[in-house]
């Protein structure tokens, strides 16, 4: 089979608990990872379905941009964010999809995808179907709460990568993540980077309203707040910045169960007119954000790929981030690393840059180059010449 006018229409399935429509979640990396995902598919001409939780709203059939959406409850429909606990909500998306009224939903498709663990891949008769599952990076547990939840999550991904025939990783880094940790064969993974859609993340969204509101000096920082973002060490790093430029301003966008620790730990270090936390926004102030902002800033010490990189970069924002792979190549020379968790490291760079203008715009023009191999259409291509691989090796 290829992908051809003369052939049937191709359609992908993609199971996953998250999916940001109508709106986003607490996982805003991965749904925008999702999103992406689902519109290279779109551009390569193939037809998707999203089967999907009511954590992001909407009802139980919906229809977004051309893509059927149908969701199905999960433990979270029922018991709220304690639903979450354990990743019963994961493990309840996965059970409730064998009812034959939601699988029928999924049972014509040609590729079936899962962007994240759910563990039951190998209960749906996958053997008529080409099922790929997507492996981000390794989550190494860091609070006690991670100590106790994430060996769920780990358990889950393990038995879901070792019985998927394909699976794609979104960096080098990823990959060497799953064969370490999980003693994935190699040659079952596929590395295809993540995307971003240089249409909507662009310098055009540049606002003077947020330039005047937050000054000429802007920081910003986009992510869940999570331990492994190291928001501390950039909080920390902006008590220092200030004392050499006094009007900086660092702008917080995300949520998670640590916001309310950092705002606190904001305030004790007396950032309360110099740091705002916005919360979730809408997709519009963030594209102006990004755009608006001098200095993207994710001091982050472990990502599978770094999505929010992808978009500061082609909103025309140069970045910093921590010096550990695969963010640090993926900046290359259009950025500047620091080291890990060393916020006078990061102070200084960061002073250094807003005090040097020209270089600034000479790191945005580089940012411009490098975000070419990133962008959606050039990822579209990658993903439909892996998907006729993998296909037509099956059929033949």
């Amino acid at each position: 089979m290829t992908f051809s006018k003369k052939t049937k229409k191709f359609t992908v399935a993609v199971i996953t608990p998250v999916f940001p429509y109508p709106k986003r979640g607490i996982l805003p990396g991965i749904e925008r990872y999702i999103e992406n995902l689902v519109f290279s598919l779109v551009k390569s001409g193939i037809e998707v379905k999203i089967l999907t939780t009511y954590s992001n709203g909407g009802k139980r059939y919906d229809y977004y941009k051309g893509i059927q959406i149908l969701r199905i409850l999960d433990s979270r429909a029922i018991l709220g964010r304690i639903g979450n606990i354990f990743y019963l909500n994961h493990i309840t998306f996965g059970l409730n999809i064998l009812i034959k009224r939601n699988y029928k939903f999924i049972q014509n498709s040609n590729v079936i995808i899962f962007p994240l663990a759910i563990g039951f891949n190998g209960f749906f008769k996958l053997n008529k179907y080409t099922d790929i599952s997507i492996f981000h990076h390794y989550d190494i547990p860091k609070s006690l709460i991670e100590h106790l939840t994430l060996p769920f999550y780990h358990f889950l991904e393990k038995r879901q990568l070792r019985k998927s025939k394909n699976i794609i990783a979104v960096s080098d880094f990823a990959k060497k993540e799953a064969i370490r940790f999980y003693g994935i064969n190699e040659n079952k993974i596929k590395v295809i980077p993540n995307g971003v859609d240089t249409d909507k993340f662009d310098p055009s969204n540049f606002s003077k309203e947020i330039k005047s509101e937050y000054g000429d000096n802007i920081l910003l920082f986009v992510g869940p707040f999570v331990k492994r973002k190291r928001i501390p060490v950039l909080l920390e790093a902006m008590t220092k910045v200030m004392k050499v430029i006094p009007d900086v301003h660092l702008i917080l966008i995300g949520d998670g169960l640590l916001l309310g620790d950092y705002i606190k730990l904001s305030d004790s270090l007396g950032l309360q007119k110099n740091a705002s936390f916005l919360g979730f926004v809408e997709t519009e102030l963030l594209l102006k954000c990004y755009a608006s902002s001098d200095i993207f800033i994710f001091p982050s010490e472990l990502e599978g790929f770094g999505q929010v990189l992808l978009e500061a970069m082609a909103s025309g924002t140069p970045c910093i981030c921590a010096n550990k792979d695969p963010m640090a190549k993926i900046l290359g020379d259009a950025g500047e690393t620091f080291k890990v968790n060393d916020s006078e490291d990061l102070s200084v760079k960061i002073i250094e840059l807003l005090k040097d203008r020209e270089k600034l715009a000479n790191l945005r023009e580089r940012s411009f180059e490098i975000i070419e191999k990133y962008n959606l259409k050039a990822i579209s291509k990658q993903f439909r010449k892996y998907f006729e691989g993998i296909v037509n090796n099956k059929e033949g």
